[in-house]
């Protein structure tokens, strides 16, 4: 039993949220335009858009535990 550790990874979601918005607003870019362009503009606006959301929209409230 004492063998067993737990690992307890400290997962960071702001960075899971700009890579998703990313990646997803890329892929939806490529499936509109069908370009090269398209991916590059996408993924741009889906970066900004991502970090618009981290900042303002999704408040980092303080825990109170």
């Amino acid at each position: 039993m004492e063998n067993q550790v737990e690992k307890n990874a400290n997962v960071n979601p702001t960075a899971i949220i700009l890579l998703l918005g990313t990646i997803f607003f890329a892929l939806m870019a490529v499936i509109a335009s069908g370009t090269i362009l398209g991916v590059i503009t996408g993924a741009i606006v889906g970066l900004v858009i991502a970090i618009i959301f981290v900042n303002f929209i999704l408040p980092h409230k303080p825990h109170d535990r």
